[in-house]
């Protein structure tokens, strides 16, 4: 499917007054040619990493179709909705033949229409400018009413455009299992740049030389590995809260409560509320709210008015 996907960037660098039937093949040799490089790219990342890994059957590799199914069967440590990747890339490969054979039939169609001269130009003017321009192509009336006339004007909608989204999905999922399983760290990039650019088989080209991974066991690895450095932090920084702040982990602001330990000998901040005859261990006077060792008189009961 990425040959059709470069046949849509490729005809937008085909000029405008071109002939509509010259557009095309040029169009489709054009794509032809970026489609083997990246092509090639893919065979040789999926023959590389099915021999690293030990899988068999690295020959699908280089076969169109089962190539498609050979992705999700490398990429069998993770799994899509508790699902084996390979169940959706044979899906995928399957909606893969049929896309193809749609576009090969739409294109052989629409060749016949424009080398017979069976067709209208169909043209809109600029809102801003007022000049026309060329919207598209519809069928002539010489073949109004046959089936060629209703592919040419209504297959690609109808009908193309359905399957392409169906082989979009499961792609998706796909690419999606393959990159968190070969290029953990990244997959979500890469996932999205072979989604929206035919560019699948060079960053799969990349990513050739990386071990097979469990996404989730990897993203618990990176978390114990952060754990373990911010462990090491702290035994290097003495282990206790006063050095740094025990909610961040981070070295204090200057004048921070946490900054100094306060001493043993501070005494109590609030011993002139205290109600103890024991003497203070400081060496200071003793408060003259308290009653005096050995004194006669008992300190007067506030609420002596209220027992009477």
């Amino acid at each position: 499917m990425d040959f059709f996907e470069f046949t849509s960037i490729a005809g937008l660098f085909v000029p405008a007054g071109v002939d509509p039937f010259t557009a095309l093949w040029v169009t489709l040799l054009i794509s032809g040619v970026l489609f083997a490089v990246v092509y090639v790219f893919e065979a040789v990342a999926l023959w590389e990493i099915s021999g690293r890994e030990g899988f068999k059957h690295r020959w699908m590799s280089f076969v169109p179709f089962l190539n498609t199914y050979y992705i999700g069967v490398l990429s069998e440590k993770n799994r899509i909705y508790n699902i084996p990747a390979k169940r959706f890339s044979l899906v995928l490969a399957i909606l893969e033949f049929i896309c193809v054979g749609l576009f090969i039939f739409n294109y052989v169609c629409s060749g016949i229409v424009f080398s017979s001269g069976l067709y209208v130009k169909v043209t809109q003017s600029d809102m801003i400018t007022g000049l026309e321009y060329i919207a598209g192509y519809e069928a002539s009336a010489a073949i109004q009413g046959t089936w060629l006339a209703w592919v040419f004007d209504n297959f690609g909608t109808y009908v193309l455009n359905w399957f392409n989204l169906a082989y979009v999905l499961f792609h998706v999922f796909v690419v999606i299992s393959f990159f968190q399983t070969y290029a953990s760290r990244y997959y979500i990039v890469y996932s999205l740049f072979s989604v929206f650019m035919p560019v699948k088989g060079i960053l799969m080209f990349v990513s050739r030389k990386n071990r097979a991974n469990n996404y989730r066991t990897f993203v618990r690895n990176q978390q114990q590995a952060r754990y373990e450095m911010y462990q090491q932090y702290n035994r290097q920084n003495g282990g206790n809260p006063y050095g740094y702040n025990p909610y961040t982990g981070q070295p204090n602001r200057p004048g921070s409560p946490y900054d100094n330990r306060p001493s043993d000998g501070g005494g109590d901040p609030f011993e002139e509320f205290a109600n103890s005859s024991s003497p203070r261990t400081d060496g200071g006077e003793q408060s003259s709210t308290q009653p005096k060792s050995g004194g006669d008189t008992p300190p007067e009961d506030p609420f002596g008015d209220f027992g009477k």
